[in-house]
């Protein structure tokens, strides 16, 4: 383990062990919760001109991945709060557990943590660091379906991270809000022969209207659904985001970079930039106009390839907890074999 791996396992445990003899005022609530998101729709993502990749689908968790979860708090006294949260993905569509088969259970969130003026302490399986700077800046936030810039980091095939958007066998800290400004630290363990830890950094500071967050993370282990790493392989990526809500339009701009080191496929070795720009715009009292474009461009050996996304939507709120969208997206990898893909889709997401 690197001396700054060392260092945050360290003072994780001393804050753990600090705290073993704080004085119990038990009061506890624990609440059950969820979001259910089911769309219609014509859905094609670029592909080979020789192919039809068109599909009319009702599909789960287009615009936000649904799912059902418990969480529970603890009031342990002078200030000191104990955590868990238990969370699974949900496919409405067929009635299944996960985002696909080969996710565990409890794959959205499965953790517990203490929690007070120090800030946080969480163990077990959580977001990781990436995936919550990708959702924070950009219109459609954690959209698997529509945004382009989890598409282009987390999609499957055309998404370049090799880590998942959760971590499991993870530690993190994350500190209380300094005047506007949160920083975060998290370890995942390797806990295999062949893997090394994985670290992630994050800080985001908000004043007013204006927001700027920075995530960055160092990749030497993956789990289930993902292939597990064998070392040295490595894989960095930083993502800088922004925000400002001027009332009649909230913007959005986003810029990273991917490397792959070690690995035993080439492919794998390459350094990926994107970028993703995107507006919220409030038409109405309940709906608001959704734009994004982002681009990916990989630096291959036999020339750099450009993924384009450009995502517009409408999304009209109900009420408080149930909304309905409207979106289409054009998905387009300039390769010489390949054709953009169109998709047009309507949705409802309720929450509870």
């Amino acid at each position: 383990m690197s001396p700054l791996k060392c260092r945050v396992a360290a003072a994780a445990a001393l804050a753990l062990a600090s705290l073993a003899t704080a004085p119990a005022h038990a009061q506890s609530s624990v609440t059950l919760y969820g979001l259910l998101d089911l769309s219609f729709g014509s859905f094609e993502n670029s592909h080979l001109k020789t192919a039809d990749a068109r599909l009319t689908q009702v599909e789960s968790g287009k615009m936000t991945t649904s799912f059902i979860g418990f969480r529970g708090v603890e009031d342990l006294g002078g200030g000191l709060k104990a955590l868990f949260t238990l969370e699974s993905f949900l496919r409405l569509d067929v009635g299944g557990a996960g985002r696909n088969g080969a996710d565990v259970f409890w794959g959205r969130n499965a953790n517990v943590g203490l929690q007070g003026d120090f800030g946080k302490v969480v163990l077990g399986r959580m977001d990781n660091f990436l995936f919550q700077q990708a959702l924070m800046f950009n219109p459609y936030g954690g959209s698997f379906g529509f945004s382009p810039t989890v598409r282009l980091t987390f999609g499957t095939p055309w998404g370049v991270d090799k880590g998942d958007s959760g971590w499991s066998n993870s530690i993190a800290y994350y500190t209380p809000n300094l005047s506007g400004f949160t920083g975060a630290v998290q370890v995942q363990m390797g806990e295999s022969e062949t893997e090394d830890e994985s670290v992630g950094l994050m800080g985001s500071y908000t004043a007013g209207p204006f927001a700027i967050g920075f995530g960055y993370q160092s990749v030497e282990s993956a789990e289930a659904p993902k292939t597990d790493f064998v070392a040295p392989a490595k894989q960095t990526f930083g993502l800088l985001g922004a925000s400002y809500d001027f009332g009649v339009v909230k913007v959005f701009g986003q810029y990273g970079q991917f490397k792959g080191s070690d690995f035993a496929t080439a492919t794998d070795n390459i350094k990926t930039k994107l970028f993703q720009l995107g507006a919220s715009v409030p038409v109405t009292k309940d709906g608001k106009v959704l734009v994004s474009y982002g681009e990916s461009k990989k630096e291959l050996a036999t020339g750099d390839v450009k993924h384009k996304i450009f995502t517009l939507g409408y999304d009209h709120y109900l009420s408080k907890r149930t909304d309905v969208y409207a979106v289409y997206m054009r998905d387009d990898e300039k390769r010489p074999t390949y054709e953009a893909g169109d998709t047009f889709a309507v949705g409802i997401r309720t929450r509870f």
